[in-house]
């Protein structure tokens, strides 16, 4: 009975242990600069689970990779790849924040008839700033640069420093009071 029960459960891990072996593939393969091997890894992964912000996140990111050193043709299909993964990946998880300063970033730099906007980029910050007020300053940075407002990208790197030593006081004090 237990060899049956040792057979069922290692059949059930066996898709887990090859999606995140997957993940992880296709992770290497983006941090050695393949993105054409990662792009085949990751759509593997998110073919076996679908419901992977993760993976989804990754193989945004794998095609945006590919998009930067595609022909002008191949950048648009890539970059409505990369926009759709990491659309999928927010939707899965809306605490993704990773995949949500994608989105920041593909409309920032994408123009308008391929889906730019800076009205939805700030959408997401707005979503990020929910989550992790010192990434939303950043990222709003990130859009201020891109547009050349450098007064406005330089009041929010201020602000995420302030906000940053204010969270470090606190936490200090916090310790501090505690006795630690």
């Amino acid at each position: 009975m237990r060899h049956i029960l040792a057979v069922v459960v290692g059949l059930i891990a066996l898709p887990l242990f090859a999606q995140s072996s997957l993940i992880e593939q296709g992770r290497a393969a983006m941090a050695r600069n393949d993105a054409d091997a990662a792009a085949t890894i990751l759509e593997k992964a998110v073919a076996q689970n679908p419901k992977s912000a993760e993976a989804h996140y990754l193989l945004g990111s794998a095609y945006g990779s590919q998009a930067q050193k595609a022909s002008i043709f191949g950048q648009a299909s890539l970059a409505s790849k990369t926009k759709e993964q990491f659309e999928a990946a927010v939707s899965l998880d809306p605490n993704h924040l990773e995949a949500r300063t994608g989105l920041v970033q593909f409309y920032t730099m994408a123009p308008g008839f391929m889906g730019g906007s800076y009205d939805k980029a700030f959408a997401q910050v707005d979503e990020i700033r929910k989550r992790d007020p010192l990434m939303a300053h950043r990222t709003a940075a990130f859009i201020y640069n891109h547009q050349k407002k450098t007064e406005e990208a330089k009041k929010e790197y201020f602000a995420e420093v302030k906000e940053f030593l204010t969270k470090d006081a606190a936490e200090g004090l916090k310790k501090a009071a505690e006795g630690g």
